[in-house]
């Protein structure tokens, strides 16, 4: 979700409120998501990397992402969604890490839809993590063992990546599980990608013929 930040300043405000514009436009696409019966989905929230930014801008994420958790708590409830957390998040406040594992544990039974949120995540992080457990492993690694020590085991292959602003890029999201992932980018900053530039990406999807390394 690329694109918060210079929305911001191509309108001359400050950047928290591009990420507040954001968050909006995630509500909203989660709903047209959610009501074209796509039963998994992924977005990449603040990653491993975004340490480095200003200390300002990352308290101000941090407290928008306990804010998201108020606001759309019951709306996850009544419409059945498991809320899963992709990423180590003992490096946030202990209040957003708490409210993180509640909604996980009120959710967890849901199975209607599922939505992955990746904060504090870092694809190559994730690697090592599944190889740090595996060490000790005594048998064969096959890749079935492999995904089972991820963060989130259930997360399945990605079959689409959308990527808005404009980058060309991966930026070490869901690396494993794209491996054939079809990919679509677009310039449109996050806070302005609605509902036809969805519709957009999914026609793109449609039209693909996917292979997986076999000859049709």
């Amino acid at each position: 979700m690329d694109g918060n930040g210079r929305w911001a300043e191509n309108k001359e405000k400050p950047r928290y409120e591009g990420h507040q514009a954001g968050l909006k436009t995630l509500s909203k696409v989660i709903e047209f998501v959610y009501k074209y019966k796509i039963s998994h989905l992924s977005v990449y929230a603040f990653s491993s990397e975004n340490w480095l930014r200003p200390n300002s801008e990352v308290k101000n994420l941090l407290t928008l992402f306990e804010k998201a958790i108020d606001d759309n708590f019951n709306f996850l409830i009544e419409n059945k969604i498991c809320f899963h957390l992709l990423g180590n998040i003992s490096k946030f406040p202990k209040s957003l890490q708490k409210k993180i594992e509640n909604l996980k544990d009120y959710t967890r039974k849901n199975n209607k839809f599922h939505f992955y949120l990746a904060a504090n995540y870092g694809s190559r992080e994730e690697l090592l993590f599944a190889a740090e457990k595996l060490k000790i492993h005594r048998k064969p690694i096959t890749e079935t063992i492999f995904k089972k020590a991820m963060y989130v085991p259930k997360l399945p292959d990605v079959d689409l990546l959308i990527r808005t602003g404009g980058e060309t890029r991966l930026s070490n999201f869901l690396l494993w599980q794209s491996a054939y992932a079809e990919i679509y980018f677009t310039k449109i900053l996050w806070p302005d990608f609605n509902k036809k530039n969805l519709d957009n990406a999914l026609s793109f999807f449609d039209k693909k013929v996917r292979k997986f390394g076999k000859i049709n």
